[in-house]
């Protein structure tokens, strides 16, 4: 970069210490879901305990023993190390580092490339408020900041160089070239470590192949793909993680779960996205600038994606900022769209303030100063009832539950094996399907209870109040728990 851009950046910087004041604010602020993190803290524990990745389930009493692999075994022992170290408090902080940073590699894109730093701010936070959803502690928060370093790389000889690569042969020029094809060495890296944090590893190959096909047909670069390829099999798994993740993309089980069917326009969220794709046709139409082949691959690949699942809607975004800041720069018609800063040291300054004042509403700190401040733990995580069912180990099993609340039994009452919980692609459809039978109170719901030997029942409130009503009025189940989000009944004969 040089130091006309690094200039320029550093002119803008009070609009990134808005950018990350909010986000990391956002971060901070939203409880821990109950969904897939307790399972991820218990998988880690095993894997640090026993010293491997299980091969084979041990959290169910449905599927004990059956074989199942873990690509995303690194980010569970990362969770794992974290809690131990600084409980969910410092979980909490990391997601907000790691999210934050994510959005701040996308703004910086968008501003190297010429767009206002207040445009970019107001761009990314969009960005980010429609992608929120995405946020929850899963493996996924780690490799998000990946992705945004992978896009930089690519940034650096094409999105901010929209002609075609140049092959002169001053030696400015080829000194430029070997800068710049150095940077990818740093995809093998990245590729390494995302490929044991989340098996989404296959989009960077999604990223990576159109950008040669279509852009940077060079043979150093070709080396590169095959040195980042091979880098994916340093895992537990070795090659298999390929086949792995495919396996766990086509498990039936995954119909079930509401982030892998296509998103809907309901909710502000999903609003904002649907009204930013409308948005990106006139401007595409009417942008002086135009997008490259391999861009335009992306766009409609991971805009593909993201309307076949909601669970690529994050994805996609971060490809839709970039390219909208694009195509905005090239509707500014002169530099008074700019709001600059002079003053690098105040600037630097006020970064940093803005950067550190979140840090008081972390868990921990926020307590001390604020009146009814928000809960750590989601409201809807079944705790008490769980210490409850802790108490009263005499209550039979087999255990039937809440799907959700499957995942912090795992963690929080190991001895009881759960019959379902959020590990969609683990359990067939099958079970999924007797499953939502027993809870919508289908025909023939108490004999399937019956048919599986169930013990006892560990019920949300809400989800699953038709099950909870009809037990109510049953002489068989016997109610023996309840708090403001579960239920927990027993045969009566026990």
């Amino acid at each position: 970069m040089t130091s006309s851009e690094n200039h320029k950046i550093v002119n803008e910087l009070p609009w990134l210490g808005i950018l990350i004041l909010i986000i990391l604010s956002l971060a901070f602020l939203l409880p821990v879901l109950p969904n897939d993190f307790w399972w991820y803290l218990r998988l880690g524990g095993d894997i640090l305990r026993e010293g491997k990745v299980p091969l084979s389930d041990t959290f169910s009493s449905t599927i004990n023993g059956q074989s199942l692999t873990y690509p995303m075994w690194f980010a569970a022992v990362l969770m794992n190390g974290l809690y131990k170290l600084g409980d969910l408090s410092l979980i909490v902080f990391f997601r907000g580092f790691f999210i934050t940073a994510f959005y701040v590699i996308l703004w910086f894109i968008c501003v190297r490339k010429g767009l206002s730093g207040w445009i970019a701010t107001g761009l990314t936070l969009i960005c980010a408020l429609a992608g929120a959803s995405n946020w929850a502690v899963r493996p996924q928060i780690f490799v998000y900041p990946f992705f945004g370093l992978t896009l930089l790389l690519f940034s650096i000889d094409s999105l901010n160089n929209k002609s075609e690569p140049s092959i002169g042969n001053d030696s400015k020029s080829n000194i430029r070239e070997n800068l710049i094809s150095n940077y990818f060495y740093l995809l093998i890296p990245i590729t390494l470590l995302w490929a044991n944090l989340h098996g989404s590893v296959i989009i960077l190959f999604l990223l990576a192949a159109p950008y040669f096909l279509f852009y940077k047909q060079k043979k150093k670069f070709l080396l590169i793909l095959i040195l980042v390829f091979l880098s994916t099999f340093i895992n537990p798994r070795g090659p298999m993680l390929w086949m792995d993740t495919f396996q766990i993309i086509q498990a039936s089980g995954n119909q079930f779960s509401q982030e892998w069917k296509p998103p809907i326009n309901s909710g502000w969220q999903m609003n904002l996205f649907f009204l930013w794709l409308l948005a990106f046709i006139p401007l595409a139409t009417f942008s002086k600038n135009r997008l490259n082949v391999h861009e335009w691959i992306w766009l409609l690949g991971f805009g593909w994606m993201a309307l076949s699942g909601v669970r690529y809607v994050i994805w996609f975004l971060a490809i839709l900022l970039i390219f909208t800041g694009w195509l905005i720069q090239g509707l500014q018609k002169s530099k008074s769209m700019h709001i600059r800063f002079g003053l690098v040291k105040v600037n630097l300054i006020l970064v940093l303030i803005m950067s550190l004042l979140p840090i008081s509403l972390l868990p921990g700190i926020r307590e001390k100063w604020w009146i009814g401040f928000p809960t750590l733990i989601s409201t809807d995580t079944p705790v008490n009832a769980t210490n409850w069912l802790k108490q009263n180990p005499d209550l039979p099993d087999p255990l039937f539950n809440d799907y959700v609340f499957g995942s912090y039994l795992i963690f929080a009452l190991p001895e009881r094996p759960v019959w379902i919980d959020t590990r969609f692609h683990n359990y067939p459809k099958e079970h999924w399907e007797e499953y939502l039978s027993i809870s919508n109170t289908e025909p023939g719901w108490s004999e399937k209870l019956m048919d599986a030997r169930i013990g006892s029942l560990f019920l949300d409130l809400k989800s699953q109040k038709n099950l909870i009503f009809e037990l109510e009025n049953s002489s068989i189940w016997c109610e023996v728990y309840r708090d403001d989000v579960a239920a927990i009944f027993s045969a009566c004969n026990r």
